[in-house]
């Protein structure tokens, strides 16, 4: 299962829709505590709005929720997001995948 905030941008619908990142993630920990799976997909503007829930609820606890987050850089207001966005990842322990890629 995917849930996510639906955009333009992205190349597959959520198959739950939500209003922000951070319910996302609280409704995949839902998911996998119930014994599914369920990833979350979010921008990396989505992704600071993720950090409290990361790092006071998912981190204490050891709860592994796949994330994919797409970088952007465009328009000027996400330059800065995406210019910290795989150190964040790092920092929060989710630049294990080999596939961050930063501009």
């Amino acid at each position: 299962m995917r849930v996510g905030i639906p955009y333009s941008g992205c190349k597959f619908k959520s198959e739950v829709p939500v209003t922000r990142e951070d319910e996302a993630i609280a409704f995949a920990v839902g998911v996998i505590l119930g014994g599914g799976e369920c990833e979350v997909f979010m921008d990396n503007s989505g992704l600071a709005i993720s950090v409290n829930i990361i790092a006071t609820f998912l981190k204490p606890y050891d709860i592994k929720v796949p994330m994919t987050v797409k970088v952007r850089h465009e328009p000027e207001h996400h330059r800065f997001m995406g210019k910290i966005t795989e150190d964040l990842m790092r920092l929060l322990g989710y630049a294990e995948n080999k596939s961050i890629t930063a501009k």
